[in-house]
């Protein structure tokens, strides 16, 4: 019998282990800091940047970034999510046979969506600094085709310090040269140029990172990429259904009330974008783990389901609470006097941000079990109703109708998914003790800010008042042993170290 291969070992092992979770839970913790610094260092460049081109030459800039941003999204096809959850179920060359695809295949689409861009470059008419910038942003997306593959590897051997650590990398990297080149006087298409260098030091820290876990050369395998193709659509298409509803619900709220009310919406939508992704950064972080036993371990399946579904909805439930007693602050720093009107939409889409951290796990809870049929035709579903019932309630009520049919779908899908997750038999349950305990806890911290709100105003009363809302609700889930005793173990180890 031949010895076992030691990268096999490795990549997979620390999967079925009791150090799994921690693992979860702190490099889950790591990778939404990244994703908040990183958020936070792209807004900076993008004010400097902003201030340096002005009104008309920004509105370029920000076309060619978005075009990017587009044809990462579409070349994306789903094979993030997909190529972890093949990963932790092959072994050996049948692995290494998939990666080698998957950098193939990444490659391709990402040239792809590089020609896309030239060519709307050309039907649009772009002047010459625009074209340069066009050119330079391509050629960054198809080397980031690479780094953005070895992701994979690294999310499934739970290496989630280092998935957070190439993403921000990226965006330090392009935000400090965008900003050098202001300094320098650069125009649009160099500034646009900052994404290739920052996609060479991705390329450079993901082989560092993913050295012994998956092969770093690519084929160009056209049979075996057909049938990734293949595997990859239904998977895509229930995926990007469910990113997609909400942005659709922004066009429909445009179209169907007043500027004034769609500005309104569009200030508190962005807020509640922003704060969403943390629950799809979280959730994947788990995703390893909930792949690898949904085929193999019924019971630890639904146990660690349970887990993922407290963690993730207390987590939700808290950026609530933040997000709605602190709605006056955000809207002031955000909007200013002009804005002030979308507090409350501010505070309605709160109660949406719940239901969406709970759709994020039951999502990636059926992609684990290779539900994505069922997924696909939830999500549509979804999408009718939240066409319709926008539009209806955008008409009647404005901006905090239309917030409000997000309220309704976020937590009528959230249910759904539930729903059918415990009728697989797989023992995932929410316990009503449990519920009823997080329930409490929101009641008493929004009291507690409605009570700091009548005693106090002004901006240090808003401070006050969201301070003190998510300190009540910290110790009163805390006090009522509704967070899970797997979420808390890492900090206390880690404080034990300290």
């Amino acid at each position: 019998m031949s010895a076992p291969d030691p990268h096999e070992r490795h990549a997979t092992a620390v999967l079925d282990t009791a150090e799994a979770g921690g693992r979860v839970v702190s490099g889950g913790a790591l990778r939404v800091a990244s994703y908040v610094i990183g958020a936070l260092v792209t807004v900076v460049s993008a004010s400097v940047v902003a201030r340096h081109l002005g009104r008309e030459g920004f509105g370029g800039f920000t076309t060619v970034v978005s075009l990017s941003t587009v044809a990462l999204v579409v070349a994306d096809f789903g094979l993030a999510t997909l190529g972890v959850r093949e990963y932790v179920t092959r072994s050996g060359a049948d692995r290494d046979r998939l990666m080698r695809v998957m950098l193939g295949m990444r490659l391709v689409m990402m040239v792809a969506g590089a020609l896309g861009m030239i060519a709307f470059a050309a039907l649009a008419g772009f002047d010459s600094e625009l074209w340069l910038g066009t050119l330079l942003a391509g050629l960054g997306l198809v080397i980031y085709a690479l780094p953005v593959t070895y992701v994979i590897p690294l999310q499934a051997s739970l290496r989630l310090g280092w998935v957070g650590a190439l993403d921000l990398g990226r965006q330090a990297t392009q935000a400090l040269l965008q900003v050098v080149l202001v300094a320098a006087g650069a125009g649009a298409g160099l500034l646009l140029g900052a994404a290739v260098p920052a996609a060479v030091v991705t390329l450079l820290l993901g082989i560092v990172a993913a050295r012994g876990l998956a092969p770093l050369v690519p084929t160009f395998d056209l049979a075996a990429m057909r049938r990734l193709l293949r595997i990859s659509v239904t998977f895509a298409a229930a995926t990007s259904i469910g990113t997609l509803y909400p942005y659709v619900a922004q066009v429909v709220t445009d179209l169907s009330t007043s500027d004034h009310e769609s500005g309104l919406f569009a200030l508190s939508f962005r807020v509640f974008a922003v704060v969403v992704g943390t629950a799809m950064i979280a959730v994947s972080s788990a995703f390893p783990v909930l792949a690898h036993t949904a085929g193999r371990d019924h019971a630890r399946f639904g146990y660690a389901g349970t887990r993922t579904y407290q963690a993730t909805i207390l987590l939700g439930a808290l950026a609530a609470v933040g997000i709605g007693a602190g709605a006056p602050l955000v809207i002031s720093i955000l909007g200013g006097e002009k804005f002030v009107d979308a507090t409350d939409v501010l505070r309605i889409h709160a109660v949406a941000i719940i239901g969406s951290f709970a759709v994020a796990t039951g999502s990636f809870l059926l992609l684990a079990q290779k539900r994505q049929r069922i997924l696909l035709r939830l999500n549509g579903v979804t999408l009718a109703v939240s066409l319709v019932l926008t539009a209806v309630a955008a008409r009647q009520w404005g901006a905090v109708g239309a917030a409000g049919a997000m309220v309704a779908t976020e937590i009528g899908l959230s249910i759904a998914y539930y729903a059918v997750l415990r009728r697989a038999g797989y023992g995932l349950r929410l316990e009503r003790r449990w519920v009823a305990a997080v329930v409490a806890a929101l009641a008493v911290a929004g009291g507690v800010a409605a009570g700091v709100a009548a005693l106090t105003d002004g901006t240090v009363g808003e401070l006050l008042q969201t301070a003190a809302a998510l300190a009540t609700f910290v110790v009163a889930v805390t006090a009522l042993r509704a967070v899970p005793e797997e979420a808390l173990a890492p900090l206390r180890a880690r404080l034990g170290r300290s």
